[in-house]
């Protein structure tokens, strides 16, 4: 079912101990089984394993392996390799004997690398400061502190005299650049307390001067020739671990990740228990998956096993499958709170009125435009990393990874592409592109607007009743959808009354509403009519329809009242909230619009009464064209980050809060993908892909489904 997780099935698999490796390593493979551990019941009979010797020796030589593989370069592995059984594997760990020879090389990389940095250090630091004439052994004496600094030359001046008031055995040899001055400076121990106060006061960037034999005019072309070396020793270190991952990685990497498969299965071999020649396992598995793992087992063990299922219950853990294209949705509702496996899944109806809310909140096609080319830039540039140089520039990216990783980014611009193209139209439609008018630039001749503006309004100023009556009718409708998800999950628990409540409130909310409509506008069928006797228009009169309205909304205020309690009649005024807490969909894009509306009309457009800004010379043109490239820009941003977030506020508050639970816990089955070994239960060898991905860390758990 679309709007439900996953159903899930509690199973209990026993068979015998003969098969438990093998059945272990299906399951992994398998990858639709998350382990859990065994119930008091089945554990009042058996007895908890324990690991063995062979399982701390299989931990062992997984460390040594990761190790290698860490060490060693990457090169292609033409094909995978399958291990019968634990024994031979350790077999074929036992026969890699490089471990001291790598060890060795990496100690002489570590130490060639640490060098490398410390003469580049010494390089740098000597070319800055090839002013000072002198040998810089002389900077090393045993009665003084001797720093390389450098500061504004505001700084400078005022730092300079107070070192010099300290002591009048003060060394300065300084160089002015444009914007800051570089100097050395040599101050007695006897005053360093001092000093260092004097420097901080005035946040001087210092770095110790280096114990180096030489004027820096003779040790610039020393270290130059130093870190050659150094760099064709570092070379050197490389071919041979190359030459060794040549003739070696390509039987490492299978017997590492066939450890890392080895490591899982001990993780959950602690949680089973068995007795002498059988041992027994529980967890959940996706209820229709079930039909197939019995069978597979079955083959795979050769009929001595046996599959029990059971209800379950409330400790289940949850798996979204959401339709391709409504799945990248999930990211909202997961940082919300997943999910319980027994309640509705909001993701399809948010993957469908969220969108729609960010377009409608933009309401301009040129700002959703360029809001729609940078998702899909962002997408393409983040799933393909090595495109090429970026010429965003480097503070700004840092900003945007530092607020969210590039994988969440992604998922977020992919979220956004649907509502961005609900914008365009939507900004068509009211024929507004960066608060200018096409139909106006145009004299008519372009004019697609179905709600064209009026006296020079836009036209979103020019119909804002109407939207603002749309969108209380949106917020009723989320509303009572979010009570009758309220009503279906109550009746999956089987709780009668509290169905009842969620139709009594729903009920509620629709004769408040439409209530309060027909008063503030009495043009509307069923409304309050206006009595046409009376010219002060002051004498209201009930119709039939207002008579039913009421006493309906009053016996589900009884009704709510009855199967609720009398503290739940706190809550009348909050549905009145939520239904108009949606006029905030106008109230955004009416600030974006006026905002962009009124920087046009001083900048460019103008009026009779005040002539545009580009009329009154150039200058006042520049000026104008800036105003208004900043005003697009502020309206960009305010774009992306205010509909995505009070468009997920009105879900997350208004919709959820009527029938969500969350606090699921996420299903996670034990497994992991192969890319270099065959399982233990075939033997046939098959083409391995290239090792461009490392197979040091863990793979994520798949998703249930064929292997």
């Amino acid at each position: 079912m679309v709007l439900r997780p996953t159903p899930m099935s509690r199973i209990v698999l026993v068979g015998l101990k003969m098969d438990e490796d093998r059945l272990l390593s299906f399951l992994h493979d398998r990858g639709v089984v998350q382990v859990e551990p065994l119930s008091k019941e089945a554990l009042a009979h058996l007895t908890p394993e324990r690991a063995g010797e062979e399982h701390r020796r299989l931990a062992e030589e997984h460390l040594r392996f990761k190790a290698l593989v860490a060490a060693l370069p990457e090169v292609p592995v033409p094909e995978r390799r399958h291990f019968a059984d634990i024994p031979a594997l350790l077999r074929a760990a036992s026969q890699v004997t490089v471990d001291e020879q790598v060890r060795a090389l990496k100690r002489e990389e570590d130490a060639l690398l640490t060098d490398s940095k410390s003469v580049e250090d010494d390089l740098r630091l000597v070319r800055e400061y090839a002013f000072f004439p002198e040998d810089l052994s002389l900077l090393t004496a045993r009665n003084l502190l001797s720093f390389f600094g450098e500061a504004a030359p505001d700084r400078y001046s005022s730092f300079r005299d107070e070192v010099a008031s300290l002591s009048n055995e003060v060394l300065f040899v300084e160089q002015a650049w444009p914007r800051s001055v570089r100097f050395v400076l040599a101050v007695p121990r006897s005053k360093a307390d001092a000093f260092g106060r004097v420097a901080q006061k005035h946040s001087v960037h210092l770095t110790a001067a280096p114990q180096l034999q030489g004027t820096p005019q003779q040790l610039a072309p020393r270290l130059e020739r130093r870190l050659k070396e150094i760099g064709e020793k570092l070379a050197t270190v490389h071919e041979r671990l190359r030459s060794i991952s040549l003739q070696w990685y390509t039987t490492i990497l299978p017997i590492e990740e066939q450890l890392q498969v080895e490591a899982r299965k001990a993780d959950v071999h602690g949680r089973l228990a068995g007795q002498k020649s059988a041992f027994a396992l529980e967890g959940f598995v996706p209820s229709p998956e079930v039909p197939r793992l019995r069978e597979e087992l079955e083959r795979v063990a050769g009929g001595r096993t046996q599959l029990y299922e059971q209800p379950a219950g409330q400790d289940a853990p949850t798996l979204m499958r959401n339709p391709k294209g409504a799945n990248v949705y999930e990211f909202f509702i997961r940082f919300f709170s997943l999910p319980v496996s027994n309640e509705i899944d909001p993701t399809m109806i948010f993957a469908v009125v969220f969108p729609f809310f960010f377009g409608l909140m933009i309401g301009d096609a040129g700002y959703a435009a360029f809001i729609l080319a940078v998702c899909l830039w962002m997408i393409w540039r983040i799933g393909n990393p090595k495109a090429g140089r970026t010429y965003v520039p480097r503070f700004l990216v840092n900003f945007t990874t530092m607020v969210m990783p590039p994988p969440a980014m992604k998922q977020l611009a992919k979220c956004l592409v649907p509502g961005c193209i609900i914008g365009l139209f939507i900004g068509v439609g009211f024929d507004a592109y960066f608060g200018f008018s096409l139909g106006q630039i145009t004299g008519g001749a372009f004019d697609f607007a179905l709600w064209p503006g009026h006296n020079g309004l836009p036209g979103q100023v020019a119909y804002i009743a109407k939207l603002l009556l749309l969108s209380i009718y949106i917020g009723l409708a989320v509303v009572t959808l979010g009570l009758i998800f309220g009503a279906i999950n109550k009746a999956f628990h089987h709780e009668t009354k509290h169905v009842v409540a969620k139709v009594a409130w729903i009920i509620i909310a629709w004769g408040i509403t439409l209530l309060g409509l027909s008063l503030i506008h009495h043009t509307y069928p069923g409304s309050w009519l206006i009595t046409p006797n009376n010219p002060s228009a002051n004498a209201l009169a009930f119709q039939p329809f207002q008579y039913a309205l009421i006493g309906l909304t009053l016996l589900a205020v009884v009704v709510m009242i009855a199967t609720e309690g009398g503290l739940a009649a706190i809550e009348l005024p909050s549905i009145v909230s939520h239904v108009l807490s949606y006029a905030r969909l106008v109230g955004i894009l009416l600030a974006s619009v006026i905002l962009a509306y009124v920087i046009n009309l001083i900048a460019v457009i103008g009026s009779a009464t005040q002539p545009a800004m580009v009329t009154h010379g150039v200058a006042f043109a520049i000026f104008g064209f800036i105003l208004v490239l900043v005003g697009a820009v502020f309206n960009i941003v305010v774009g992306v980050f205010e509909p995505g977030i009070q468009g997920a506020r009105l879900m997350y508050v208004e919709y959820f809060s009527k029938f969500y639970t969350g606090n699921g816990k996420p299903f996670k089955p034990f497994g992991g993908h192969r890319s270099f070994t065959l399982p233990q239960h075939t033997g046939r060898a098959v083409p391995a892909p290239a090792s461009g991905a490392s197979a040091t860390t863990s793979p994520a758990p798949r998703t249930p489904g064929p292997t």
